[in-house]
């Protein structure tokens, strides 16, 4: 005779109960595992099982589960659930204190008390999954919990607790009020403020979640104050004259297995440093400065000092056909501090709310102003199909190798990504980028016909997207070509007011203004190109080292093309304008040996010609001299 359904309910009915629920994981696990995946893996382990588990049993608690960097545990006693969160982040200071910064284990930790189902061991819940957002939401090494659990030991423990406010998490319902742990005791708050800013700082992430940008433009004017002391100090080697901070975005990594795959991870990393470019109160490293720390494993207080940045941002991308996983962070290059951490694990189309997350997270870390306008403008126009984006991913890891064929291959890109979706602006934008670099290099056979194609697609991409900075760029750059100056400083300088940070076209800029006769005008373009991009192209170099040598700063001219020519003994335009430096500077050895590289170089090289383009009759004339001077 069989078992009565009704009985087999109720033996499988889940049980309910009250609890104290703490979620732990490891702060930057994506980047220790991805300097020493096999030890990270075995310090973690070692401190999960010598030290938090054991102490986790010690306060009458459970591990319901591990989660990979981390656990889940159940306590009966909010209390000691509590206690026994401050003991582990505690001790984790006292295991830490002989690791390099930048091998640390940290954990951040959330506690919640809630109604929770327990079937088969595990937890389910409400009260579970808020626990799991207030971890995400504390600070590398501390810990955030509820209301209710701050209610139920209040003057229960020696440590006190800050208000951070209500927060909206994902997937839960209602607002969650939460309050920071305050490890170091109610007397000391000023000084754990101090040496964790990323408390005040994590604040300003949430109201960019909550309430946008009216929110957070009312709680920044009220607390400027307390942001800027909360602000790790600037780096030593940043540039004194800048006020703004300056970030570095990493390379990310894509953690795929076909070495093929790494164009989606710095597409993505372009986009963030494009996206983030767009707020005026930073300053954003370029792709160029970055790209060649790809894969290498420095700590943050050297890559810091490497780059001039103060902030650090890495992640890393895992994608699949149904998923893409997404890891990123924010750390004080000065100190190596991790001030803010992320995960996301998205469907892929929406990768674009994932880079506009990162883009506003990031800023709000900072303490940035911002306004609705420039929000608006750090979130750039998605595709309507992601295969557009991929093929336009795909076209400019081709179009970086700098060679015919894959330039050839990368216009066929855009061009299908266009065909895929006609509205989508970065299509249009790579294209014409494409054909500008055929331009450059000679690879066309047709040079006014490309310019007039690479003028309407930039054309058809502000049409499409006003915002869009990059074409914008790509307009000025072909209106330069044109001879166009006024026309192209005015997109040029459109182009900067949408992206304050972007080094290529504040060298366009320079070599405008340069053509025009405005000196200090282009020096200082020239400069902070050169400062955001120390890896500038040798056409750059040269436009800020002729600017140099016209302005009558010819020390500093010889010292540029000095380096240009070392960079690129095939520059003939770099030795031209260093002989014409040497001559000027009463160096008549030097001025007469580069001269002859020139005419190595080019038998044909034409003094009237390399001036031509100068508007200023004085410039044109004064170049020229030094050159006939130099022996050419």
């Amino acid at each position: 005779m069989g078992t009565d359904r009704s009985d087999l309910l109720a033996t499988d009915r889940a049980e309910r109960t009250l609890s104290a629920i703490m979620a732990v994981d490891v702060a930057g696990y994506s980047r220790l595992t991805g300097i020493d995946e096999e030890g990270t893996h075995t310090q973690l382990m070692g401190h999960l099982r010598s030290f938090v588990d054991p102490k986790i049993a010690e306060h009458r608690g459970r591990v319901v589960k591990n989660t990979g960097d981390g656990l889940l545990a159940e306590f009966s006693s909010v209390v000691e659930a509590v206690r026994c969160a401050v003991d582990v982040q505690r001790g984790m200071v006292e295991r830490n204190a002989e690791v390099p910064q930048g091998k640390r284990i940290e954990f951040r930790i959330g506690i919640n008390v809630g109604d929770i189902i327990i079937d088969r061991g595990d937890i389910f819940g409400d009260g579970v999954n808020v626990a799991a957002r207030l971890e995400g939401f504390a600070a590398p090494g501390g810990i955030c919990v509820s209301a209710r659990v701050r209610e139920d030991v209040r003057g229960k423990l020696d440590v006190a607790f800050e208000d951070a406010g209500d927060q909206h998490f994902k997937n839960i319902a209602q607002p969650v009020r939460v309050f920071r742990v305050l490890l170091d005791g109610p007397k000391k708050t000023a000084l754990w403020r101090k040496r964790s800013g990323a408390f005040v700082l994590a604040g300003v992430l949430a109201l960019l979640a909550v309430g946008g940008a009216a929110t957070w433009w009312w709680w920044a004017v009220r607390h400027e104050e307390a942001l800027q002391s909360a602000l790790p100090s600037t780096s030593q080697k940043i540039d004194p004259a800048s006020a703004r901070p300056v970030v570095a975005v990493l390379p990310f990594l894509t953690l795929s297995t076909v070495p093929s795959d790494d164009y989606f991870g710095d597409g993505l990393t372009e986009d963030i440093i494009s996206a983030l470019g767009r707020f005026s109160e930073l300053t954003i490293l370029a792709r160029n400065a970055v790209f060649p720390y790809k894969g290498k494993q420095l700590r943050f207080e050297e890559l810091g000092r490497e780059l001039g940045a103060r902030y650090l941002v890495e992640g890393s991308v895992r994608r699949s056909s149904d998923r893409l996983r997404v890891s990123v962070q924010l750390a004080d290059a000065s100190n190596g501090t991790l001030l803010w951490s992320a995960k996301y694990d998205e469907k892929p189309k929406d990768i674009f709310s994932i880079e506009d997350n990162i883009t506003r997270r990031i800023a709000g870390a900072l303490a940035v102003k911002l306004t609705r306008l420039e929000q608006a403008r750090s979130a750039a126009k998605p595709p309507a199909n992601l295969e557009a984006y991929d093929l336009v991913l795909r076209g400019r890891a081709l179009m970086a190798r700098h060679t015919r064929s894959a330039n050839v291959e990368a216009r066929s890109l855009f061009q299908r990504a266009i065909d895929i979706d006609p509205k989508y602006a970065a299509a249009y934008v790579g294209l014409g980028n494409a054909y500008q670099l055929s331009f450059i290099f000679g690879w066309t056979d047709q040079p006014v016909e490309t310019l007039n194609r690479i003028e309407q697609l930039a054309t058809t991409a502000i049409g499409l997207d006003a915002s869009n900075t990059g074409a914008h760029a790509l307009l000025g750059q072909v209106w330069l070509q044109f001879q166009k100056y006024d026309q192209a400083i005015d997109q040029l300088r459109l182009a900067l007011d949408l992206n304050p940070s972007n080094a290529e076209t504040y060298g366009w800029l320079g070599r405008a203004l340069l053509f025009t006769g405005a000196l200090d005008d282009a020096i200082k373009a020239s400069e902070t190109a050169l400062r955001l991009d120390p890896n500038l192209s040798v056409n750059r170099m040269w436009d800020l080292g002729t600017a140099y040598f016209l302005a009558g700063r010819t020390a500093d001219s010889i010292r540029l093309m000095a380096q240009s020519v070392a960079r690129e003994p095939g520059a003939v335009f770099s030795h031209a304008t260093l002989a014409a430096a040497y001559s000027e500077a009463g160096k008549p050895e030097d001025a007469a040996r580069t001269a002859a590289a020139v005419r190595k170089l080019d038998p044909f090289f034409d003094t009237g010609r390399f001036g031509s383009l100068f508007r200023n009759p004085e410039h044109q004339a004064k170049i020229a001299s030094a050159l006939r001077k130099a022996g050419l």
